[in-house]
């Protein structure tokens, strides 16, 4: 940290879901006070640094590994949280200049445990309706809960919205974005996306529409950001004689949200707040192992709008599989079925990674 300027440490990291929110904020940091100094202490997982390394930001991975009641995973977990308050008492050298945003997920309760010990203020900034348990964790610990969504967590103030990062914000003509990707200017375009880490049950369900289905797709186009093998997946659209751009990851996620007519997406807070953003009509998966189902609290508020139809990830049977294909087939087949969802979006949205940031900003300063 450099001597003098005042510091915002992050902490999270380990998915797209936890990092992507904390660049959002920082860079409206950036742009507010470009003195601050900005520090993320995340995973030493590579999608982190696939996330953090383009904005050239200070990264500090950590060793923090997730909690695990498995012998063997126990260790790396209690080896990680030690490692992990090691690292991030180095950065932790001047509390009374700093203040520590925690984003959730593993790598953040080990951070917020050494900053409660060296007295530097902690921030929450809370994601999910339905909060994890470090998340719960970390708010009984915390000075301030901010929240994104609704939830039953203790909070400060009502919810601020998702932030999104500068990127992920549509800034293009649908024709613009498509031309930029390698599509064809005019066609529709479906945008297939299992977020920052891909979503391979979608995959497999899309390559066996390939091979049984191909009609459903006459007429379009597709932006597949696959999370398995993205050769295979661009030889079956080839193969089915559909023009398609599958990529492993897209860092501007503005861009195919400004190219898109449908999604089928997951339902992390970042893909849902996205989705509202670029008034896109989505099928949205929830990931299908959460106990808690939160991703399918999070698409809520847009499925009670009619803006989206929320259905089960295929991967949980035939009953799901044939859900979807259904939904698919009808939307595919009759783009006029998307102008009633495309209408429910609310009309304004807020830009929640400021509002946040001069929340920060204001504390810190009150601070000094």
């Amino acid at each position: 940290m450099e001597s003098g300027s005042p510091t915002v440490l992050f902490a999270g990291g380990g998915t797209g879901g936890t990092v992507g929110p904390g660049i959002a904020v920082a860079e409206r940091l950036r742009s507010l006070d470009p003195s601050l100094d900005v520090v993320f202490l995340c995973s030493d997982r590579p999608v982190d640094r696939r996330l953090l390394d383009p904005g050239g930001w200070n990264v500090v991975p950590t060793a923090a590994r997730s909690p695990s009641l498995r012998p063997r995973a126990g260790i790396r977990f209690l080896r990680g949280w030690r490692a992990a308050r090691k690292v991030a008492g180095r950065q932790m050298a001047h509390p009374d200049r700093g203040r520590l945003v925690a984003l959730g997920g593993f790598v953040a309760p080990p951070v917020v445990a050494e900053a409660v010990r060296r007295g530097m203020p902690v921030d929450l900034l809370n994601l999910d309706a339905v909060a994890g348990r470090a998340n719960r964790w970390i708010a009984r610990r915390a000075d301030r809960v901010m929240t994104s969504v609704e939830t039953d967590l203790p909070v400060s103030g009502l919810p601020i919205g998702v932030p999104l990062r500068k990127g992920s914000i549509p800034d293009r003509s649908p024709e613009e974005a498509r031309i930029t990707l390698g599509l064809d200017a005019d066609r529709p375009t479906l945008l297939i996306t299992g977020a920052s880490q891909g979503a391979r049950s979608i995959d497999r369900f899309l390559l066996a529409m390939l091979e049984g289905h191909p009609e459903f797709f006459g007429g379009w186009q597709v932006l597949h950001l696959a999370g398995g093998d993205v050769e295979a997946l661009s030889e079956a659209y080839s193969h089915a004689g559909i023009k398609a751009s599958v990529r492993p990851f897209l860092e501007t996620m503005g861009l195919a949200w400004s190219a898109a007519d449908l999604a089928i997406s997951r339902g992390g807070a970042s893909s849902v707040a996205e989705i509202a953003m670029s008034r896109t009509p989505a099928i949205i998966l929830p990931y299908p192992w959460h106990a808690d189902r939160h991703q399918a609290r999070n698409a809520a508020w847009l499925e009670d709008l009619g803006a989206v139809t929320v259905l089960d990830d295929p991967v949980l049977g035939d009953e799901a599989f044939e859900a979807l294909e259904k939904a698919l087939g009808r939307y595919l087949g009759d783009p006029e079925t998307l102008e009633t969802p495309r209408s429910s979006f609310p009309l304004e949205t807020v830009d929640a990674a400021e509002v946040f940031a001069k929340s920060i900003l204001s504390e810190l300063r009150s601070s000094q």
